[in-house]
């Protein structure tokens, strides 16, 4: 009876199994942007997050190919987002992507992102430099550039006042950041390497004043 039971229960694994990998498509998915990718996701459009790399531990080399199987049947999530990620955080982007069972995706340059996704944890930075700062940039340490303004375009932070901004990627994307203000006189306020997490508390005094 018990022999029965297990082969049974052997059995009904199996064919749960082969049901899954007939619901659940799997698609390949082609690294042609000229960098190696360290970071995979693929998220149904309906879906507010991208979760968790599909690559783990591992990367996808430039030109070479991933194979996925889907988290969903195409029954449920036939259009989904990807989002690839390399070493310098630079991103690229295919989005409301239609995908069938053995679709190939594949990323070039042309899906670079020449902004931010913005969908990192939200941070606060408190101005205590005694002067009222006019513009906050906030850049990942591998980035020649400090990017945009992330203060409003009609906001300043006034001395003892703080702003919540929301970090450009994910942690596991980007996790060390360069944080600078500059006031209304041209003063620039600098703290690097600053290894953020979800909710970071930033305080600027006057000593993080950049001498020139």
């Amino acid at each position: 009876m018990k022999k029965f039971i297990i082969l049974s229960v052997l059995v009904l694994s199996l064919f749960s199994t082969a049901l899954y990998a007939q619901n659940n498509p799997t698609i390949t998915i082609v690294n042609n942007t000229g960098y190696d990718c360290y970071f995979l996701y693929v998220s149904p459009v309906t879906d507010d997050s991208w979760g968790n790399s599909v690559l783990g531990s591992g990367n996808l080399p430039n030109g070479s190919s991933f194979r996925y199987t889907l988290p969903r049947p195409l029954s449920a999530a036939d259009k989904y987002d990807f989002l690839m990620i390399d070493l310098d955080g630079d991103s690229y982007t295919k989005r409301n992507i239609t995908v069938t069972s053995g679709a190939t995706i594949t990323f070039t340059f042309n899906d670079f992102n020449y902004t931010p996704t913005y969908d990192g944890p939200e941070i606060t930075i408190v101005n205590n430099t005694g002067y009222t700062v006019w513009y906050v940039y906030v850049s990942p340490v591998s980035d020649d550039s400090w990017g945009i303004d992330r203060l409003d375009s009609n906001q300043v932070l006034a001395n003892g006042q703080s702003v919540t901004i929301r970090l450009p990627f994910p942690l596991e994307i980007v996790d060390l950041y360069d944080i600078m203000l500059e006031d209304s006189d041209g003063d620039t306020y600098t703290k690097s390497d600053l290894l953020l997490s979800a909710g970071s508390r930033i305080v600027f005094t006057f000593n993080d004043f950049d001498q020139r």
